[in-house]
């Protein structure tokens, strides 16, 4: 079970940095043009803070990894001294002699790790799910990103609707006002209504002006979360979200199938589960400290002598050399139960860790069965405000056609209107809702963010 939760963790891993090493097309669209759901989701991967900050802890639990690897070569060094001693000091034959001596030596030394209780292999494998980790957590970064710009790309095509919804409403309510006008001139309503209907129209423009404003709020934000510098010019695609695609993506299956690929495919799910193993070779790397460790070293030294009896450098250099070579064992007898509180350590970060497992996998059934149930009612949600806005156009329909005649009044028509209005803008918040719950469950659901 760990070994295949690795291997796809590490193939997970393979992929994600060949697509991150392959050429992504982040370029914006041309100056003018409308950004599509796929331009903008692009192009905030490629300019977001945060995931950028989650790919550098990638590379730095790489170079971590390479640092384990590379622990079992040898470790190779050299040095050179100089040293002048005054009054009585040692000459080459380990002799002391009076005067000023000034001598210089060469070491180069050599050390190999031959057996360090398997902390190496250890550290190589934990290395490695940390690795697999880090790039699950990039993965989820990436995840959190692309919901933020849909919500945010969802919220304008929103309020481009309302906008569209308050632009009907005003033209009614300029029809009403031309209308209160003839039938006042002739004599069939009193000039009060077209003072009515004036202020009517008067109140759907600024509603039409609010509507614009909260629109170009809405945009504004989705370029900023963009990193864009400006949010001039910026505009987006409007995609056919009719009844027939809302009907497609009433498709929800059940919370349980939806749940069983999430924890399986989930990049926190499968991070959490990556360091659980990595805690497991954390006990064992600390209890390597209990084993004896056996190391080869080997050198080679010379020295230079101003009072040597051997004239010129490199015959004293080449005479004076001496070879070395030995092997260290070293075992452990007592170091203040420091070994032992570290394994008792390591062993509670493991419980922890799997604490954090399950915690990971609760809220995600959690997640998954709220968002399932918010997808279903909302697509209820949906068909009841499309039904209420149905009938409200109906019901507007003949109040209008009493009010061509003159025989309604304008509190008649002006209540007929609002409550169109409000069925209209509830069908409109109840279908991006559903959108969103949908799009969220197909997110589980491991399908990409499109619209």
């Amino acid at each position: 079970m760990k070994t295949g939760i690795l291997l796809a963790a590490l193939c997970a891993a393979a992929t994600t940095v060949s697509a991150q090493n392959a050429a992504p097309d982040t370029a914006a669209p041309a100056s003018g043009a409308a950004w599509s759901l796929d331009d903008c989701i692009g192009y905030a991967l490629h300019n977001n803070i945060e995931v950028q900050q989650r790919s550098l802890k990638v590379e730095s639990s790489d170079a971590d990894l390479s640092t384990a690897k590379f622990s079992r070569l040898p470790n190779l060094g050299a040095s050179v001294g100089y040293q002048a001693s005054f009054g009585r000091g040692t000459g080459e034959d380990n002799t002391y002699k009076s005067g000023t001596v000034q001598n210089g030596s060469f070491d180069v030394s050599a050390s190999m790790p031959l057996f360090q209780g398997m902390r190496i292999n250890r550290q190589i494998k934990a290395g490695k799910l940390d690795l697999a980790a880090a790039v699950q957590d990039l993965e989820k970064a990436r995840e959190d990103v692309s919901i933020n710009i849909m919500t945010l790309y969802l919220d304008v095509l929103y309020n481009k609707e309302l906008v569209g919804v308050a632009e009907r409403q005003l033209a009614l309510s300029s029809q009403q006002a031309v209308r209160s006008r003839a039938l006042a001139a002739s004599g069939k309503q009193p000039e009060s209504a077209v003072y009515e209907s004036d202020a009517l129209e008067a109140k759907d423009r600024l509603a039409l002006t609010q509507a614009r404003n909260d629109l170009r709020l809405a945009l504004l934000n989705l370029s900023q979360a963009l990193n864009r510098e400006s949010a001039a010019g910026f505009d987006i695609v409007d995609p056919t979200l009719d009844s027939v695609t809302l009907a497609s993506l009433h498709r929800l299956g059940s919370a349980e199938d939806v749940y069983a690929y999430a924890v399986e495919n989930r990049p926190h799910i499968r991070a959490e589960q990556l360091r659980l193993e990595s805690s497991e070779h954390s006990i064992a790397i600390a209890r390597s400290e209990l084993y004896p460790s056996l190391s080869l070293r080997g050198g080679y030294g010379t020295g230079i002598y101003s009072n040597s009896s051997i004239s010129g450098f490199w015959p004293q250099f080449r005479k004076n050399g001496s070879e070395s070579v030995g092997v260290t064992l070293s075992v452990p007898i007592f170091n203040r139960r420091a070994t032992h509180n570290n394994i008792l350590k390591a062993k509670i970060a493991l419980r922890s860790q799997q604490l954090a497992v399950t915690n990971a996998e609760r809220e995600l059934r959690k997640l998954i069965e709220q968002a399932w149930y918010n997808a279903d009612a909302a697509y209820a949600k949906y068909n009841s405000a499309q039904a209420a806005s149905a009938s409200a156009k109906v019901a507007f329909a003949y109040e209008e056609q009493k009010a061509a005649a003159g025989r309604s009044t304008i509190f008649d028509f002006n209540d007929a209107k609002t409550r169109m209005e409000k069925a209209e803008a509830e069908a409109v918040q109840a279908k991006y809702e559903f959108v969103f719950r949908s799009k969220i469950l197909d997110f589980y659901r491991g399908q990409p963010l499109r619209l």
